[in-house]
């Protein structure tokens, strides 16, 4: 689930004013299309800091340490930074959205007005994965909480998180990102 994790981290980044989109039923490659339309870059390119904190996290079955460990890392944080070239930010890859996930469909994509609600889910032969991400963004900032599960194939492999991303443009980019 992790790639999934990032991928919807660089998905934020791309949040900002611009044209609205709404999609419904829509693969990654037709909202990545229909992003690129307009030339109003969707956010500020630049240096971008993104806090990602993790609210809740729900993983049954799993042996009592790992469990353990699981509640520990509720309630932290991590804090990443990224550049977003002036292409980028006008011009999103189909994989922006999706990271390295082929089999993803959109239920339902909203994005304008200065609010973003989409709901992607994503299907291999052994799991299904679901991603909600709600909130509000400025060209230069958002919040977003995100809610994401996975069911795999076999009884008990389930998962379910909650997360919080809060991110600001800190600058130019300057080669120094992670």
């Amino acid at each position: 689930m992790r790639p999934f994790i990032l991928a919807s981290f660089a998905c934020l980044a791309a949040c900002g004013s611009g044209d609205t989109v709404e999609m419904t039923n829509a693969s990654a490659g037709d909202v990545a299309k229909e992003m690129g339309k307009s030339d109003v870059a969707f956010v500020s390119p630049g240096k971008w800091q993104q806090t990602a904190s993790l609210l809740e996290m729900d993983v049954p079955g799993m042996p009592p340490q790992v469990a353990e460990a699981m509640k520990k890392a509720v309630g932290t944080s991590q804090v990443h930074e990224t550049c977003l070239t002036e292409e980028q930010a006008k011009r999103p890859k189909e994989d922006f959205f999706t990271g390295a996930e082929k089999n993803c469909r959109y239920e339902h994509f909203k994005w304008g007005g200065g609010k973003v609600d989409m709901k992607i889910v994503c299907t291999e032969p052994q799991a299904t994965k679901t991603m909600e991400m709600t909130g509000t963004y400025e060209p230069n900032s958002y919040q977003m909480a995100m809610a994401m599960s996975g069911q795999g194939a076999q009884p008990g492999q389930t998962m379910n998180m909650k997360m919080r991303v809060d991110a600001k443009r800190i600058g130019e980019c300057d080669g120094r990102e992670s």
